[in-house]
């Protein structure tokens, strides 16, 4: 058989191709199973996590960190797709800032001057900039191994995304064990974690998902 007829044969039978949705989706599950392992075997939930939930400030971490989850994931999911535009989605990756800056807004009406930056500097912050980089690590990967199934036309731009999705988990995750619950010290130190992960995965996605 001559070279030409065998690549005539493969290109007509190219065999079963995944979409990329569903590869992404897989990497999400992975993404989470692995942070949520390395979480456990760290660190874990804080002591008190009983009290803590029946506390809004507490909650409210959560809404942030999902709002980033979530509006991050919407685009990444368009990001890999060449010719797909992001249009008005990528407008929702300001969601969790904006609700960061309401709650420290509200916080700094309520609270009294003097607790601003006891509050704003807090006890956890080394922890942040350290734990949430590191839970971000693993899902990075799978986010990045995911997309190398695509074809993101601005490889470094779909690294970054990549990596606003694993700091969001990597956040959520993390949120559970800080006991700083105030909405300054969440405004302040969480966006220098998650700002760090998001520049590793627009390095990693300029040399990794380049095509």
């Amino acid at each position: 058989m001559e070279t030409n007829e065998l690549i005539g044969i493969l290109a007509r039978d190219p065999g079963p191709v995944v979409p990329l949705n569903q590869i992404l989706i897989n990497a999400g599950c992975a993404a989470v199973l692995m942070a949520a392992i390395l979480f456990f075997m760290m660190i874990g939930f804080r002591t008190d996590i009983g009290l803590a939930i029946q506390s809004g400030r507490f909650l409210f971490k959560f809404a942030i960190t999902l709002a980033l989850v979530l509006s991050s994931c919407a685009v990444l999911i368009r990001i890999g797709k060449p010719g797909v535009p992001l249009g008005g989605v990528a407008v929702f990756l300001l969601s969790p800032l904006a609700l960061a800056l309401v709650s420290a807004v509200a916080e700094l009406w309520v609270m009294p001057s003097d607790t601003w930056l006891p509050r704003a500097i807090g006890h956890n912050a080394l922890n942040c900039l350290t734990l949430i980089p590191l839970l971000s690590a693993a899902p990075l990967a799978c986010f990045l191994y995911g997309l190398r199934h695509g074809a993101p036309q601005n490889p470094g731009l779909a690294g970054l995304v990549a990596g606003l999705v694993s700091a969001g988990i990597a956040a959520t995750f993390y949120a559970s064990n800080c006991d700083d619950d105030s909405p300054l010290f969440v405004l302040l130190w969480y966006p220098v974690s998650i700002a760090f992960v998001a520049l590793c995965g627009y390095v990693a996605g300029r040399f990794m998902l380049r095509w």
